[in-house]
């Protein structure tokens, strides 16, 4: 009899723990349901290696954030993410950075993700502590990103 309760509470004790893992693990997925369908492999380096989401990035821009497409002022107004500022590269090349506080959170983009990095560059090396470099139109996309 004692070995019968024994195994009854033992089999009670592993289906309830089993239940509790199955639980806790289903709420992890739920609070991160938005960034659990990026797919990170199509995202922008720093998007990628930092998780940000688009969804971030809004949320930055609208704490004071900085979002810079770095395409050309033609590219821009073809059509752009709308809450991006238009810097382009040719500006940051020539020496012309942004007038704010080094220590202001940045997020660039560009077409491909070639203007992208050296924009990032150029913003790092003159003391921008906080700059992400989310890649080109696709990546930016593809953390959820709309062009209007």
């Amino acid at each position: 009899m004692k070995k019968l309760f024994f195994v009854m509470l033992l089999g009670a004790m592993l289906l309830l723990g089993a239940c509790q893992s199955d639980h806790s693990s289903s709420l992890g997925q739920e609070s991160n349901s938005s960034q659990s369908s990026i797919d990170w492999s199509q995202a922008g380096p720093d998007a990628q290696k930092n998780q940000i989401s688009f969804t971030d990035v809004k949320a930055d821009v609208e704490q004071g954030a900085k979002f810079y497409d770095v395409r050309s002022e033609a590219e821009f107004n073809a059509g752009n993410f709308g809450i991006t500022d238009n810097v382009p590269i040719s500006d940051l090349q020539s020496g012309t950075l942004p007038e704010i506080p080094k220590d202001t959170k940045i997020y660039v983009h560009c077409l491909r993700g070639i203007r992208s990095a050296e924009a990032t560059k150029i913003l790092r090396d003159a003391g921008f502590t906080q700059v992400y470099d989310l890649g080109g139109l696709e990546q930016v996309e593809a953390i959820g990103g709309k062009i209007e």
